[in-house]
């Protein structure tokens, strides 16, 4: 795995005499540079972002070897947005190559809600261990990623469950500032405490909530340079066999992590036979 920033946290704290699980995240330059790559448009960076700090937060309510997976599914049935994550903090997140290649228009004019459309959904796979996992899918009613990522809890696992994430853009929409909060009740809390909790949480009332632990979490990515020989393989005969025969190396990026790959003409030229 490429393992990219150590400068993220996830701060986990129990609230209420622990009738509640609070966690708290920074992780500016984890989704900083989930969304790097230099072609995505604003409305797509703050979806992707969204989508991976809520992973981030995730990654506190995992165990042992557990993952999690997180699929935004709109109303476009090739447009998609990935995350998933691991117990030991790794996250990463990226974007179907359909919707990335979109229309320029779509996606400048459009806004997430817009995105999403009617028929959004969300599905998440949790590994609940003994090699099993649970998979739950929602509709999406908020069309925004954030409240839907609560109402999934809320009517998938019965849980209630309040999510706040804050992604900012300077001028140049780059993102500068990303952080999140998830609480979550506890077996057997009052349906009621979640909105003390998010009430608290909007006044930056701390006082009845005591972190127990502070976990790093980071960008992690598995691509290879073999593993992106596909993406080689999909373009056009002619446009391998020119890059050949002028000598020039075609050059290929991760849609995960944004780490780009050259490919030689020696190279280039034995996948263009293959094809």
């Amino acid at each position: 795995w490429n393992i990219m920033y150590e400068e993220n946290y996830l701060i986990k704290a129990l609230a209420y005499h622990s009738q509640a699980r609070v966690l708290f995240v920074e992780n500016t330059e984890l989704v900083r540079a989930a969304c790097s790559q230099r072609t995505m448009p604003p409305m797509l960076r703050i979806a992707l972002g969204r989508t991976v700090s809520a992973a981030s937060l995730l990654t506190g309510v995992l165990k042992d070897n557990q993952r999690i997976s997180l699929k935004i599914k709109t109303s476009h049935r090739d447009y998609k947005i990935f995350a998933d994550a691991d117990a030991w903090g790794n996250v990463r997140g990226y974007i179907s190559d359909e919707l990335l290649n979109a229309s320029p228009e779509y996606l400048h004019h459009n806004s997430i809600e817009q995105l999403i459309g009617s028929r959004g959904c969300i599905q998440i796979t949790k590994d609940i261990g003994m090699h099993g996992t649970f998979t739950g899918i929602t509709d999406m009613p908020y069309g925004n990623i954030v409240d839907d990522l609560s109402y999934y809890f809320q009517q998938s696992e019965q849980t209630p469950t309040f999510f706040s994430l804050l992604i900012e853009m300077d001028q140049s929409k780059d993102i500068v500032r990303s952080r999140g909060v998830m609480a979550q009740l506890l077996p057997g809390a009052p349906l009621e405490l979640i909105d003390r909790i998010k009430n608290d949480l909007f006044f930056s009332n701390f006082k009845y909530m005591q972190a127990v632990g502070k976990e790093p979490v980071r960008l992690f990515c598995g691509c290879s340079k073999e593993m992106l020989i596909p993406m080689l393989r999909a373009l056009e005969k002619d446009e391998l066999t020119d890059a050949y025969a002028a000598g020039r190396s075609i050059e290929i990026f991760c849609n995960i992590c944004g780490k780009a790959y050259h490919f030689q003409p020696d190279e280039i030229a034995s996948i263009s036979e293959k094809k």
